[in-house]
């Protein structure tokens, strides 16, 4: 598989919380072809992949869904309110033109505020608020209902040869990579039997994960998300783009695998960072890690530029180094 092409046909597909439908089928078809796989779609709307073995059983996440808007309130003429739900920042929405899914198809609509002309003192100042937005639909308006979603207009393009840009890469970018896994480990003779979990809800309470790890009760478990790259914070170590996976460090995490894939991707020459993680990772981790009597978890991130924005940017030669370490630890049965 051609991972940048996956990725990019990923980020622009539309899949808010709850309406991960699109991304769930591509991703379904894409496993499909790429290796023997059994594929299920759970009652939540959780994709279970799984690879059939006989040795112990190993689950991995990767979340599908994607911060995006309701529609909360029709004003005059063609104006709408919106909010958000997976976290935004009201100040990078301003002057995006949104996808608003209606019953009857897409219409789109660009988010305005008052001109700067018009603006006084107080109004500059002022933090943005969603209160403070609109969004402008000319097209289509009267098909808009209040309860529609909507999501960036942003399509998906090569910065580089290795930098991708893109709505949604949070996630997508870790669902790429865990396809990718599974293409590696045709390679491979493997004893385990592996699940792959493409979840949903991971934005708005993780309860897509939840129910599907309840459901596969894994031996081990292991969450891919993505991080902050290329972000100096005065806590935490710099992780950077192009560096590696990150390896995640916490109280939610099981040291003794942690040093098991950690000295593995030593022996592999894979170049990893690691960050550390305080009560709570904010990933599907947090509540895996606690499902049943308790699941032996992993966390496994991404560097990314711009998260919850409407381009976000990672680097091709994380997720194939990523994809790479994880084969070979799968390969080995976790061990």
């Amino acid at each position: 598989m051609e991972v940048k092409e996956i990725l990019k046909n990923l980020s622009n597909l539309d899949g808010p919380s709850g309406y991960e439908f699109p991304v769930i089928k591509y991703i379904k078809d894409v496993a499909e072809k790429i290796a023997p796989v059994k594929t299920l779609i759970d009652n939540h709307g959780n994709l279970i992949v799984r690879k059939k073995g006989d040795g112990r059983k190993i689950a991995l996440f990767a979340h599908t869904d994607e911060i995006a808007f309701v529609i909360t309130k029709k004003e005059f003429g063609n104006y709408f309110r919106i909010h958000t739900f997976g976290g935004v920042d009201p100040k990078v929405v301003i002057s995006q033109r949104l996808r608003i899914h209606t019953k009857e198809g897409i219409s789109y609509g660009i988010v305005g505020m008052l001109e700067p002309h018009l603006q006084n003192e107080e109004i500059r100042q002022k933090n943005i608020t969603f209160d403070d937005l609109f969004i402008d639909v000319l097209d289509k308006s009267d098909s808009v209902q209040i309860g529609d979603l909507a999501t960036f207009d942003s399509e998906a393009f090569d910065l580089n040869e290795r930098y991708i840009a893109g709505k949604a890469l949070d996630n997508r970018a870790s669902c790429a990579t865990l396809l990718y896994t599974l293409e590696l480990l045709n390679q491979f003779i493997v004893n385990a039997d592996i699940y792959f979990v493409f979840s949903v809800r991971e934005e708005d309470g993780v309860s897509g994960a939840v129910n599907a790890a309840y459901k596969i009760n894994p031996d081990l478990a292991i969450v891919l998300d993505v991080t902050h790259g290329d972000i100096l914070r005065p806590s935490y170590p710099k992780i950077e783009t192009g560096k590696g996976p990150v390896l995640d460090i916490g109280p939610m995490v099981n040291y003794e695998y942690f040093d098991k894939i950690k000295n593995l991707a030593e022996k592999l020459s894979v170049n990893y960072q690691i960050e550390p993680n305080g009560d709570h990772s904010h990933t599907d981790t947090d509540k895996i890690q606690i499902t049943r009597e308790g699941i032996p978890t992993l966390l496994i991130s991404i560097p990314l530029r711009y998260m919850h924005t409407p381009y976000e940017v990672v680097n091709i030669r994380d997720m194939e180094e990523t994809a790479r370490l994880l084969s070979f630890f799968l390969a080995r049965g976790g061990e």
